[in-house]
């Protein structure tokens, strides 16, 4: 047997509690009138009293309200097998992890900035399949296109600055990497989520965002980083001790490109998103500018279910219930009778 709300049947403790109420309440009644009168006219006054009317009571309330609780765990058994199909788009998001994303002036830093804000898009992609490329001075599928968020969820966790080759920032190769993973459909729209601080190394992104444009791939760039005075970018010594990278015998700031990432996303009639050093909500920009797009089937299957049984025990439970208020609790005697008369 399988339950659907399997934390109601702690409730069950409650029963012997009802039973045990019900019947010294009735208990107490007839000692509670031997203090003011005598038995015999006790037995005149009130109406006979009859111990196995109120354990049959007590024991018909008991049941019921098992049943009930019973019924509001939602027991199933029984399968039957349900046909089905999940509908989603293709998002791949493909994340910068090149050393300039270490720069802390989004906090903690542009990176741990960026996962976390991908965690937020994950509650919004129900049904799509998402994948991950990180890059850097190259480009690596983390993560195929998939709908199993769990497994993304621990992948994308373990994501840091040496998961792609250093040696610059290639977002034109970072592109066509996700353009190359995902295989040309016409019964669903495709995109590609870009988080970077726009800075590159002649990797030829636009030529790259022409390619997504010709196959109807929108790109949203997201842009993380100061675009004024930029950010030094941090590195630990030997000794464990915090430095800075440098150049020459220069420190180097890492300043965001924003005109390269709102040419990526005009290209392709996508979105740029300014996010520089300030707070957004991706799972926002997902329902802004994703949402709409066309869904097609992904998969289908054959899923085993099980049937949903709550309301036998429901309206057997409601039936001992009405039982129990039916039955009198006492009996009616000739002498109570006349004495009431």
């Amino acid at each position: 047997m399988n339950w659907g709300f399997p934390t109601a049947l702690f409730a069950l403790w409650l029963v012997p509690l009802i039973g045990f109420l019900t019947i010294r309440a009735h208990l107490k009644r007839r000692s509670t009138a031997t203090k003011f009168v005598d038995a015999a006219m006790v037995a005149r006054l009130m109406p006979r009293f009859s111990l196995v009317r109120t354990w049959l009571k007590a024991l018909l309330l008991m049941a019921a309200i098992t049943l009930l609780i019973v019924a509001a765990a939602r027991p199933r058994f029984g399968t039957y097998f349900e046909e089905m199909s999940a509908r989603g788009v293709d998002l791949i998001v493909v994340l910068d992890v090149s050393r300039s994303m270490l720069a802390e002036d989004v906090k903690p830093n542009r990176l741990e900035r960026a996962k976390s804000d991908v965690l937020d898009l994950l509650t919004k992609l129900e049904g799509d399949r998402v994948g991950l490329i990180v890059f850097a001075g190259a480009s690596v599928m983390k993560i195929p296109l998939t709908t199993d968020q769990d497994f993304y969820k621990m992948m994308l966790d373990d994501i840091d600055s040496d998961s792609a080759p250093r040696g610059g920032t290639l977002i034109g190769d970072a592109i066509r990497k996700a353009l190359e993973s995902m295989e040309p459909r016409v019964d669903r729209d495709q995109a590609i989520v870009l988080i970077t601080d726009g800075d590159d190394q002649d990797s030829f992104p636009q030529e790259a965002a022409k390619q997504a444009a010709e196959r109807g791939v929108r790109i949203i760039a997201i842009g993380l980083g100061d675009v004024s005075e930029g950010a030094r970018i941090p590195k630990r010594n030997e000794d464990g001790g915090l430095t800075f990278v440098q150049h020459e015998g220069q420190e180097i700031w890492s300043k965001m490109d924003e005109q390269l990432l709102k040419d990526i996303a005009a290209t392709t009639n996508g979105a740029y998103v300014p996010a520089q050093t300030l707070s957004y909500d991706l799972g926002q920009i997902y329902d802004d500018q994703l949402a709409k797009l066309t869904q097609g089937e992904i998969n289908a299957e054959k899923r085993k279910r099980f049937k949903e049984q709550f309301q036998w025990f429901g309206g057997v439970g409601l039936i001992l219930l009405l039982l129990e208020m039916m039955i009198p609790a006492y009996a009616k005697t000739e002498e109570s009778s006349e004495v009431m008369v």
